[in-house]
């Protein structure tokens, strides 16, 4: 779950599910919609929590959450985690990957670790400016 600036300035959350399918796990874009005002952690839920109802999709269903380490996401009393986890009993969270990069960094040789920053950089570049041309 990851709420980002389009390339129209708007505020966007997109949710990627991953579940069981015959076999094996997939992953699919369950969600892509733009936040209707802010980027506040009630705001991501309610958004969240109207997709959910109106698709009859179960918070029990929610196990895991892979979230940034932004403050509507990650606030105790007001993240979106927090109220997720409130109706979620069992869900639990995990921090963005691209965010765990540094320690990760800190372990593998030296040639992984300039592809791994400049992977980094071409992400946060694409993430802070919206507006590219």
């Amino acid at each position: 779950m990851d709420e980002s600036t389009g390339v129209s300035g708007f505020a966007i959350l997109m949710v990627i599910v991953r579940h069981p399918y015959l076999d094996s796990f997939h992953e699919d874009l369950l969600l892509c919609k733009p936040l209707p005002t802010t980027t506040t952690g009630t705001e991501i839920f309610k958004l969240l929590g109207e997709f959910f109802e109106k698709n009859s999709i179960l918070w029990d269903n929610s196990v895991d959450v892979c979230k940034d380490g932004a403050k509507a996401m990650t606030g105790k009393m007001s993240g979106a985690i927090a109220k997720i986890r409130g109706k979620a009993k069992g869900c639990s969270s995990v921090h963005y990957i691209l965010h765990q990069h540094v320690l990760t960094m800190k372990k593998i040789p030296p040639f992984i670790k300039e592809v791994l920053a400049e992977t980094v950089k071409i992400i946060n570049f694409i993430k802070s400016q919206p507006k590219n041309k």
